[in-house]
């Protein structure tokens, strides 16, 4: 059975692109290996759903909110997987809220909005076959970069994997 199974329009969606998959990269503040799970929700294809504006037929459900598919949304996923295997040399940036964090990569749609992926990250439990756990949690495109980092603290993604294997706080750090 697939991660996702869903069908719009009685057309079955390929998503084997959003599959489960593993990043593993070498971390030298914790001097290994890292191995992190990393999962999509459907909110990386979907949007709120709106009646009136939105088809019954593309609804999707999130656990027990109602999503509708997005064919934009849909089609930039494509480029997720290529995104998550860049990380392991970029920077990200804490959100001010929820533990989230985002990145903001060189992804740019053909109307010129960004493309943020946004995340969480934890430690795996006790008994994982990998160290952490990873889930993108909503990828769509914004016009504005500088609104996306509002309020945001940048931090290497090596060194936020490190902390968060390690068990440490990750803290924004005080601005000057």
């Amino acid at each position: 059975m697939a991660y996702f199974d869903h069908m719009i329009d009685g057309v079955a969606l390929d998503l084997a692109h959003l599959e489960p998959r593993l990043l593993s990269f070498f971390v030298q503040k914790v001097d290994r290996e890292l191995a992190i799970d990393v999962r999509f929700s459907n909110h990386c294809f979907t949007c709120r759903f709106e009646e009136g504006r939105h088809a019954e037929t593309h609804i999707i459900m999130d656990h027990t909110r109602r999503r509708a598919y997005d064919p934009e949304r849909y089609e930039l996923s494509r480029r997720l997987p290529a995104i998550v295997e860049a990380l392991p040399t970029a920077s990200v940036y804490m959100t001010p809220t929820d533990r989230n964090y985002v990145y903001l990569g060189n992804v740019t749609t053909a109307d010129g909005q960004q493309y943020p992926m946004y995340f969480n990250l934890r430690r795996a439990p006790a008994g994982h076959p990998q160290q952490l756990l990873m889930v993108v949690e909503s990828a769509y495109p914004v016009p504005d970069r500088r609104q996306t980092l509002a309020g945001t603290t940048k931090i290497s993604f090596p060194v936020l994997c490190a902390k968060v294997y390690r068990g440490e706080p990750v803290r924004p750090r005080a601005r000057r």
